[in-house]
């Protein structure tokens, strides 16, 4: 597992889950294999199977069972709008989970962070062809549900431009053995 380049330093360590950041600042993003591939992000998969198919319903795409993202990704070449980028959410008894495609973007393009308690994602790239210069971008936050522990997120992204970001969830006895130590 590598860090990508990040313009900040955070302190970090490395777990099975992905990298985790001690500090709400930068978080670093841990590098995996092809998205559908890897078991990594087996449990997340099908979230975000579903989330391509509403997209490629909504433009009339017709599917390729055996590459959805070949599909996806001739979508998103005509129409690179926001309501196009796949977004998918997940929830069991530990974890929230977000995925998003990115894969427009270079790895270092991407940054994620925690910030006033929510994740926030951004991806910024510029082009330069011949006389023009291009530049895209897109910026999202996530407000997750209960109790998380921001100390504790992490982020992961595939090979081929998948981010996942886990948010681990703060259970009713840790929330109980914290208000007990604080009074």
């Amino acid at each position: 597992m590598t860090k990508m380049e990040n313009e900040n330093t955070v302190s970090h360590e490395e777990t099975p889950e992905g990298t985790k950041c001690k500090e709400d600042s930068l978080l670093p993003i841990a590098e995996k294999g092809l998205f559908f591939h890897d078991s990594f992000f087996e449990d997340i998969q099908k979230h975000f199977e579903t989330a391509i198919d509403q997209i490629l319903d909504m433009w009339g795409e017709t599917k390729s069972m055996n590459d959805l993202m070949s599909s996806f990704t001739r979508v998103r070449e005509r129409n690179s709008q926001e309501e196009n980028q796949v977004v998918a959410f997940s929830e069991d008894d530990q974890t929230h989970k977000v995925v998003l495609d990115v894969h427009d973007f270079k790895s270092g393009d991407v940054k994620v962070r925690v910030e006033d308690k929510q994740v926030v994602v951004e991806g910024r790239m510029e082009k330069d062809e011949d006389d023009f210069k291009s530049m895209k971008s897109f910026y999202r936050r996530f407000n997750f549900p209960g109790e998380v522990n921001l100390e504790a997120v992490t982020s992961a992204m595939s090979s081929d431009g998948v981010l996942t970001i886990t948010a681990p969830k703060i259970s009713q006895d840790a929330n109980d053995t914290m208000r007990t130590k604080g009074q």
